[in-house]
């Protein structure tokens, strides 16, 4: 599972959706091909500071703090963050000579097999009961990305 950024023209093909993480540059994990709605796609995870405390632990992965991180928050790879991308919006994140993007990889890299099971999981319970509050509107993102609305 890699880092990434995401490209400028997703945000400007999507806009409009409130929950989605629009900072530029910030970091993702990408979920290679994961199930949904009966295909397979690629999913982008938003890395978050300050994800709430309150915020059910299923919600995300957690990973050490980063300077920013208000306390009491949490940071982490945030599931009902993530969105559909495709390689084409993909930007290359570099982690090489920070330290803590370091360690982050490290930790992904050790744990990806739990946050992919993680994220489908999100996506099945999605599909089921509908987009939860505070969620990125996926069937929306789909829409846009096979050129629908």
């Amino acid at each position: 599972m890699k880092i990434v950024s995401v490209s400028q023209d997703f945000f400007d093909l999507v806009e409009g959706d409130r929950e989605l993480m629009l900072k530029r540059d910030r970091p993702c994990s990408v979920v290679v091909r994961l199930r949904f709605r009966g295909k397979r796609r690629d999913f982008a995870v938003p890395l978050r500071s300050d994800i709430a405390p309150n915020v059910p632990k299923d919600q995300y992965f957690a990973l050490p703090p980063r300077p920013a991180t208000r306390p009491g928050c949490r940071h982490g790879i945030h599931y009902v963050k993530m969105f559909p991308i495709t390689k084409a919006y993909q930007r290359r994140f570099r982690t090489e000579g920070s330290a803590y993007y370091e360690t982050l990889q490290r930790i992904i890299d050790g744990n990806t097999k739990r946050i992919v099971s993680e994220c489908q999981e999100y996506l099945d319970r999605y599909e089921r009961e509908g987009r939860p509050r505070f969620a990125v509107d996926i069937d929306r993102i789909v829409g846009l990305l096979e050129g629908g609305k």
